[in-house]
């Protein structure tokens, strides 16, 4: 059997289709049970109607919808084509990621990101809502440099002392400034360990500010049975768990970058600038990214005494910026907002609320990473070569 990189091209671009697939059906799961507060892993995949448990067979992505006409084998109830549709998107774009940049690390990061930005298309399309157990996670992922630290030499034992005595191992910022191992090291545990607080923080601070201005719609006099107040219950347990848990991971993963700073003072550690480097990237992208739609935001409650878009916007904007780059996401903002612009002008002409009607921004912003993420570089190429 040939070695893993000696495989044809083919073979990787065939197993990211399939494999594109198969995450397809599973974002499936997601869509529909992370908005309703649903566990994602109990119970199996069923039926929504009859309940009846969906067999491995009938599990198949693409091939079983189409062999059963798009309907529960049990009860005959028609499922939606939105479930073929998310696992062929995914599919499709996990091959485009495939041919863009081969069997690489940075392929796999941008799978995951492909991933993330799928989900919450359409969980915004369907619900308006862009949810906080996926993009805090996603947050903290989106800011390690998991590239450059793959490829960072063998590291020597881990000693004491060079945390206690380390050697000054100056190199230069992203922002041009002259700055020692240690300070790098530090700056990036401070990132990593708050990237989930401060996501907290922002929603905690907005509440202060903007809470005045938040339109509340009447809550209906309905009585609510006990399962649903449980069902409420552990929903809102599963949520606390993932935030919690993220927070947990990102003080972990601060850790680790502390050790794997420390090391590299023994090492050749230009590998370690590179990480440092995009952490440093990573995190003005979303402070440029989420600050934008944060201050957009904010002109709108002041001016308008409405709320424009959603808090989730802000925290998804961050996440793009974070893995794309502030100049990306200033991309992904024009693309979002022409896109939403024209759309939700003709919803506008369609609809009796006219330009009060409310549309779900995360999917245009989505659409925008995706343009990014494969036709951004390319864009940007071309405009800096026209301004010289």
């Amino acid at each position: 059997m040939p070695p893993v990189a000696e495989l044809p091209p083919a073979f990787f671009a065939l197993a990211a289709l399939v494999f594109g697939l198969l995450v397809g059906s599973f974002l499936n799961v997601v869509i529909y049970r992370v908005p309703r507060g649903e566990s994602i892993i109990y119970p199996g995949s069923h039926c929504g109607s009859c309940g009846a448990s969906v067999k491995a067979y009938d599990n198949i992505p693409l091939l079983s919808y189409a062999l059963l006409g798009g309907r529960c084998r049990a009860c005959k109830a028609k499922f939606s084509a939105i479930y073929p549709a998310v696992e062929l998107l995914t599919g499709l774009l996990f091959l485009a990621v495939m041919l863009k940049s081969g069997p690489t690390w940075e392929a796999i990061a941008e799978l995951w990101f492909v991933a993330v930005i799928v989900a919450l298309i359409f969980i915004d399309a369907r619900h308006k809502l862009l949810p906080d157990v996926i993009t805090y996670p996603a947050f903290v992922i989106a800011l390690v440099p998991i590239a450059e630290l793959l490829r960072l030499n063998e590291l020597r034992q881990f000693t004491l002392q060079a945390i206690i005595n380390p050697p000054p191992a100056l190199f230069v910022s992203p922002f041009g400034l002259p700055v020692s191992t240690t300070q790098a090291v530090w700056v990036g545990v401070i990132l990593l360990a708050m990237a989930a607080p401060l996501f907290w923080l922002i929603g905690w601070i907005d509440e202060i500010l903007f809470s005045k201005y938040f339109q509340w719609e009447e809550e209906k006099q309905t009585e609510t049975t006990s399962e649903e107040m449980a069902a409420e219950r552990a929903a809102q347990r599963r949520y606390n768990r993932v935030i919690y848990g993220t927070m947990a991971a990102g003080a972990l993963l601060a850790a680790a970058w502390a050790v794997i700073g420390y090391q590299s003072l023994s090492n050749d550690n230009f590998s370690f600038q590179l990480a440092y480097a995009d952490l440093c990237h990573s995190a003005f992208g979303a402070l440029v990214g989420g600050g934008i739609v944060w201050l957009l935001r904010t002109l709108y409650f002041y001016t308008r005494g409405a709320e424009g878009m959603g808090l989730g916007d802000v925290k998804m904007m961050a996440v793009v910026g974070a893995f794309l780059g502030w100049q990306q996401a200033i991309i992904v903002l024009i693309i979002g907002s022409l896109l939403g612009s024209i759309v939700g002008l003709v919803m506008a002409r369609r609809s009796k609320q006219g330009l009060k009607t409310a549309l779900p921004f995360g999917i245009f912003l989505g659409i925008g990473a995706l343009f990014a993420l494969f036709g951004g570089t390319p864009l940007l190429n071309w405009y800096i070569g026209m301004m010289r």
